[in-house]
């Protein structure tokens, strides 16, 4: 099967999901998601009193039977967003096997979220990140702009360097208003940085990470590469080794979380192993990022 690799039942699944929204819209155009711009939409914001020249339907009269004071209701008005993804397309990704692949299961993992956000008539725009830049991919208004996006996504072949923080930066410098996603390993020094640069935003960071990356397979003589370097170390790994990797992954794991919690952005782990479709409609609902 072609990428991104899902069948028509799944994607019927992903047209009855939203992206959730944890703050209002703030676009200047009419859309489904509250904000905080009043108007003549139906939640309720706030009362004000009643003035020459406002319209008299907007009066409430129960109000003004209990107190003999006009007032008027003020509402929320829908406004439009954008989801923006960002995609850390770098060398660490570049690791995994079949459908484990780090950088594979990500670009799938992209175009989930943006099918999802396409069928609910919300604009997608995809920044792919590596050697410090962002690279801007056509953005996606309708289900139909969704080939070009997957096509574009099913080219992309991971390397190179991470430079995340730098990478992020440029590619925030737009300025997104609404809903962003980094989805990234993080296994860059800058990583702390750039989760600074997106504690502004209504931030979800999605951290995929292989299954050999939580239980390193034992070797007597093993020849370690950096993946975005291309340094070759020879080392060994044996149980004492797994055993110390392992302590500082789950450290810095640890860390990531707490920083996360910090700066109020939604974090979620995800293993390449698990199924997509478990991933999308249990997890990342259960973590409050999509709703049914």
């Amino acid at each position: 099967m072609t990428f991104p690799g899902w069948n028509p039942e799944f994607q019927a699944v992903l047209g009855r999901l939203a992206i959730a929204a944890r703050r209002r819209a703030a676009s200047p155009y009419s859309g489904e998601v509250p904000s905080s711009v009043t108007g003549r939409a139906i939640e309720f914001a706030d009362y004000r009193p009643y003035v020459s020249g406002d319209e008299p339907r907007l009066l409430d009269w129960r109000v003004y039977a209990r107190t003999g004071k006009a007032y008027v209701r003020r509402q929320l008005e829908d406004r439009e967003r954008m989801l923006t993804l960002m995609l850390d397309v770098s060398g660490s990704h570049d690791f995994g096997a079949g459908d484990a692949h780090k950088g594979l299961y990500a670009r799938r993992l992209a175009v989930a979220l943006a099918w999802i956000s396409a069928s609910r008539h919300e604009p997608v725009r995809v920044w792919l990140l590596r050697n410090g830049e962002a690279r801007a991919l056509a953005p996606v208004f309708t289900l139909n702009d969704l080939p070009r996006l997957i096509a574009e996504l099913a080219a992309v072949r991971e390397g190179g360097d991470t430079r995340l923080g730098q990478s992020v930066r440029a590619a925030l410098r737009t300025r997104p208003r609404g809903p962003v996603v980094l989805i990234s390993d993080l296994l860059h020094d800058s990583w702390k940085e750039a989760c600074l640069t997106l504690a502004r935003y209504e931030c979800a960071l999605l951290q995929p990470l292989a299954p050999d990356e939580f239980e390193p397979v034992l070797d007597e003589e093993v020849e370690l590469e950096d993946v975005e370097s291309g340094e070759r170390l020879p080392g060994r790994l044996g149980p004492v080794e797994v055993e110390a990797y392992q302590t500082r992954l789950t450290s810095f794991l640890g860390e990531v979380s707490a920083e996360a919690r910090r700066l109020s952005l939604l974090h979620l782990l995800v293993r390449t192993d698990a199924p997509l479709v478990d991933l999308v409609i249990n997890q990342m609902t259960r973590a409050g990022l999509l709703t049914a």
